[in-house]
């Protein structure tokens, strides 16, 4: 059975946890966010202050995953690949944490 699916990460649903989506998710959508530079051409340490952050509803859409669910991927990845952000219940990615090359 073929599964024709739309979206940024659907294609990968089946071989990804919902934790690899979310991530993916939210690095295309913040890293397109940014309009005062390219995050994938300019180094962490220059990307300023004037960062776009992403709301988890928009990762939700993005995804086709619940809102708990991404909310639940979101807290684990806090830290370590996301930097999350938090208020009155929402939460959003203020920044990417790159990965680390070495």
């Amino acid at each position: 059975m073929v599964t024709d699916r739309t979206g940024t990460v659907d294609a990968m649903a089946d071989e990804l946890s919902h934790q690899d989506i979310v991530h993916q998710s939210a690095l295309q959508l913040w890293a397109a966010a940014q309009t005062d530079f390219d995050p994938f051409a300019v180094p962490p340490a220059d990307w300023g202050p004037n960062i776009v952050p992403v709301r988890d509803a928009d990762i939700a859409v993005d995804t086709h995953l619940d809102l708990d669910a991404v909310r639940e991927a979101l807290t684990t990845l806090d830290g370590h690949r996301l930097v999350v952000g938090r208020d009155a219940g929402n939460m959003s990615v203020e920044r990417i944490i790159p990965d680390d090359p070495s």
